[in-house]
């Protein structure tokens, strides 16, 4: 009987659990169609999918002004498993986030909070930039990171600086892309390089998100899941 309650799980054609242990456990979010369990991928779908209403307004604080060129420290304020969170600092740079990642790449959208901070658990800098930020800078930050497995690049309404790179527990700001602190702070932070991400390395894709312009395709069918419906 066991065994057959763990197939079924394993399956998703049982509920497993009640819904708390489902949002702490999970590190390779699954969607659910037709009955079986497949990975989200980032595939472009045909139009640009709602933010969910569930978690439309979580009562974050206003992003404020940053000392520019300076990598500041940021509390950690852990990591725990939420379907829903705020933050008392914008852009966040730890704390309870949503229980699957933003996928990594470069978007013209804003990206939320909660999942792009499970990102930078994994790894991730997330490139914040003003919505008026000049056509040319822009350019030239996604053409540099297009590339970049652990980059996340999205506009950010209300940020007070031009250019904000968060990781985790560490952020700076700039005016000007091509200051030297941008690239000390690349090197030191992206990916499986850093020393401060709790799983540096871990993968930034087949969650949520589809970049250029849909960063919430994924999140219904795993919001969904997580509850049992």
């Amino acid at each position: 009987m066991r065994y057959l309650l763990l197939l079924l799980c394993a399956l998703g054609l049982a509920a497993c659990g009640n819904s708390e242990s489902a949002v702490q456990s999970p590190e390779q979010p699954t969607t659910t169609t037709a009955g079986s369990v497949s990975t989200a991928t980032a595939t472009s779908p045909s139009t640009s999918t709602p933010a969910p209403s569930f978690c439309a307004e979580p009562g974050d604080a206003p992003p404020v002004a940053l000392p520019l060129g300076v990598v500041t420290e940021l509390p950690d304020n852990g990591k725990e498993h939420q379907l829903c969170s705020s933050y008392d600092h914008t852009p966040p740079g730890s704390g309870a986030h949503f229980p699957a990642w933003q996928n990594c790449g470069v978007y013209n959208v804003p990206i939320p909070n909660q999942t792009a901070v499970h990102s930078l658990e994994h790894g991730a800098v997330w490139v914040a930039y003003h919505p008026d930020l000049d056509a040319a800078t822009l350019q030239t930050i996604s053409s540099q990171l297009a590339s970049e497995e652990f980059a996340l690049v999205a506009p950010y309404p209300g940020l007070q600086n031009p250019i904000v790179l968060t990781a985790w527990t560490r952020q700076l700001a700039v005016d000007d892309w091509s200051d030297p602190a941008v690239g000390e702070f690349l090197d030191q932070y992206l990916g499986r390089y850093s020393a401060v991400a709790p799983e540096a390395g871990a993968q930034c894709g087949n969650a949520i998100g589809s970049a250029p312009s849909d960063p919430n395709f994924g999140y219904q069918a795993i919001y969904e899941q997580l509850t049992g419906g």
